[in-house]
């Protein structure tokens, strides 16, 4: 497969795919628990949403630097330079928006319940 990415864009891949298996993971274990194994799809729901908000807070931290600022000693003109880190082009913190989004598939297995 083809990624496509600038600055630390590649790590939307790995923040959402651990924190998802490892909340997710956690919220299973704690519905068993309880007694309520066939919950279990909202515990998959949980873990999309969080790795949402994990994906999202690091790629806030990333994209918020300052942009660099140079200046033309010819011209006076003033130059600013901005380090993105994106993943197919869309900002590392954008990413989070389609990861909630799919958070909500396994909440319709609520319909069949």
């Amino acid at each position: 497969m083809l990624f496509i990415w600038s600055g630390w864009g590649i790590l939307v891949l790995p923040v959402v795919a651990v924190t998802a298996i490892l909340v997710g993971a956690a919220g299973g274990l704690a519905l068993r628990a309880a007694g309520h194994p066939e919950l279990t799809f909202l515990a998959v729901s949980l873990g999309l949403f969080a790795a949402a908000a994990a994906n999202w807070f690091v790629g806030r931290r990333l994209n918020g630097k300052p942009p660099r600022e140079l200046v033309d000693p010819v011209t006076n003109e003033r130059v600013l330079l901005y380090s993105l880190h994106k993943l197919f082009w869309m900002r590392m913190e954008y990413w989070s928006i389609p990861v909630a989004l799919a958070a909500f598939v396994p909440l319709l297995a609520l319909r069949n319940l």
